[in-house]
């Protein structure tokens, strides 16, 4: 209660000095609680506490022995006078004058008259040489004449000033309740040269009906307050906390009040732009790893929030719902004929390995090691007169008719080739796995003639197992060759010499088949029936 009743004090005061242009601090008090409010004045010395109300029988009746009837110091019966010293305090620089204040309250409460009188007295000293010497400078009494009593609530102001170092009494004049003449509130005043300051007080009871309460003494700093003013133009983000404190969430112009280094009012008028965060959402998709617009770089799909300055400086902050696509690597080993084409469509012809590159199925790279073998067939022929050879060892081989859209030639599948009759004629090679066609060879020296039948006899004609041949000249390296109607050759014999033959005909099926017998660049033919 009586921290309470200090407060309002000091408020009702701070706002009279405030009229007067004054700025209050309070440097030390002492309302002598048992937890004493903050700053603590200590002090040393034999002490007597007392607290709560007198009674309805008391001078004066149901008054507050502490103010608030909180504890209060208290001297009752002791002629020799208690002594309290307040520990010496530091004065900061900087205050016009320092006052020492406290309350005052003069009872019987014993009785319903009485209280102290001449003899009974409260004694202030100061000391501002750190406690070496004291000065007396204030002495507050009893009645002048008789006994006199009064609550903290009596309108005296016993006050001077630290100069002259000279004691100076305040009493009643008239005994009895003293409301107006009873000095409550005690102050001396210091300038603010006094750099320490330390407090002695002096309380005097001449008996058991003589009272003296003390509570709540302070000091204070004062210094008179010159009102500066000032402005400043603040563009921020989102919100402003002022210099006094308060908070502002919109642009405007207000005025902004706080103490100066004097202590009193400096008045800043505040031009204020307040800019507004930014936010977004963004959903990237890349390959690989994805740098955020503040620089962060991410290497797998996430959900963030990144932040950058938006145009007005402010955060812009950026949901990012990133999705990271990898590359992906494969290799293969194709094995092809003549060329190749890569999945990038490039086009290799011969044995390499390499790495080509393509949109996987997220549509980031994919890097291809291609091991590729190209293989290639010999189509290369040679002519040694009417007979073609190819040139591709360990192959297989087809013969054809250029003449007539590259028709197979049947029974053609050796290295060499002689043709029956004159035209352009080309070989399909098979060789490692690849098939190509040489180019088309000419023959054109062919002497091909047909002779009658004394040219070459055939015997039995139907035949049903061998048949003999007789020629009418003699053959030096000839090729005898059965074929069917078709034109393909079943039965062939080479290098034959003689005029007689006898070629094996029994696997032959029944039906009419076709001799042919090529001596250098003549050829004869003949036809004969199997049954």
């Amino acid at each position: 209660m009586k921290k309470y009743y200090l407060l309002f004090l000091l408020f009702f005061g701070m706002l009279k000095q405030a009229d007067a242009q004054l700025n209050i601090d309070t440097l030390a008090f002492q309302d002598f609680e048992i937890t004493p409010a903050s700053p603590v004045w200590t002090f040393t010395g034999p002490v007597i506490y007392n607290s709560g109300f007198s009674g309805s029988g008391a001078a004066p009746a149901n008054s507050p022995i502490g103010i608030g009837g909180s504890r209060a110091w208290e001297t009752t019966t002791n002629s020799g006078g208690l002594v309290l010293d307040f520990a010496n305090t530091t004065i900061p620089p900087g205050y016009d004058s320092v006052r020492v204040r406290f309350n005052l309250a003069a009872m019987n409460l014993a009785g319903a008259t009485g209280g102290p009188d001449d003899l009974d007295y409260v004694l202030i000293a100061y000391s501002t040489d750190g406690g070496i010497t004291y000065s007396n400078r204030m002495r507050i009494r009893g009645a002048v004449a008789n006994n006199s009593f009064w609550a903290y609530s009596a309108t005296g102001y016993a006050k001077n000033y630290y100069l002259p170092a000279t004691e100076q009494v305040f009493q009643p004049l008239t005994s009895g309740l003293q409301t107006t003449l009873g000095y409550s509130t005690c102050e001396i005043v210091f300038p603010g040269t006094v750099t320490q300051l330390g407090m002695r007080i002096t309380g005097r009871s001449s008996s058991s009906t003589d009272t003296w309460l003390v509570d709540n003494l302070v000091l204070i700093g004062e210094n008179n307050c010159v009102t500066s003013t000032a402005s400043l133009t603040a563009s921020v983000c989102g919100s402003y906390t002022s210099p006094s404190g308060m908070v502002h969430t919109a642009s405007g112009t207000f005025n902004d009040t706080i103490a100066n280094s004097g202590g009193c009012d400096s008045v800043i008028t505040i031009n204020l732009t307040v800019n507004q965060p930014t936010a977004a959402s963004i959903s990237p998709v890349v390959c690989g790893s994805y740098a955020s617009p503040s620089g962060t770089v991410y290497t797998a799909s996430a959900t963030f929030n990144d932040t950058i300055p938006n145009s007005s400086g402010c955060d812009s902050v950026i949901t990012v719902i990133l999705t990271v696509n990898q590359p992906t690597v494969a290799s293969i080993s194709p094995v092809v004929c003549d060329s190749y084409t890569s999945p990038s469509g490039m086009v290799y012809t011969s044995s390499a390995t390499f790495n080509d590159t393509i949109p996987n199925s997220s549509g980031c790279d994919s890097v291809i090691t291609i091991a590729l073998t190209v293989n290639t067939v010999d189509v290369s022929t040679t002519v040694n007169g009417i007979v073609i050879s190819s040139n591709a060892s360990g192959a297989q081989y087809q013969w054809l008719d250029c003449n007539n859209g590259n028709a197979v030639i049947a029974g053609e599948t050796a290295q060499t080739f002689t043709p029956l009759a004159n035209g352009n004629y080309a070989v399909a090679v098979t060789q490692n796995g690849c098939t190509d066609t040489s180019a088309c060879v000419s023959i054109l020296s062919l002497d091909v003639a047909t002779f009658a039948s004394q040219e070459m006899e055939m015997l039995p004609n139907p035949v049903t197992d061998r048949l003999t041949l007789r020629t009418a000249h003699y053959l030096t390296n000839a090729v005898i060759a059965i074929t069917d109607i078709q034109g393909r050759i079943l039965r062939q014999e080479t290098n034959q010499q003689g005029n007689t033959f006898t070629p094996d005909v029994e696997q032959l099926q029944h039906g009419v088949y076709f001799i042919r017998i090529t001596d250098g660049g003549k050829i004869i033919q003949g036809r004969f029936v199997k049954k």
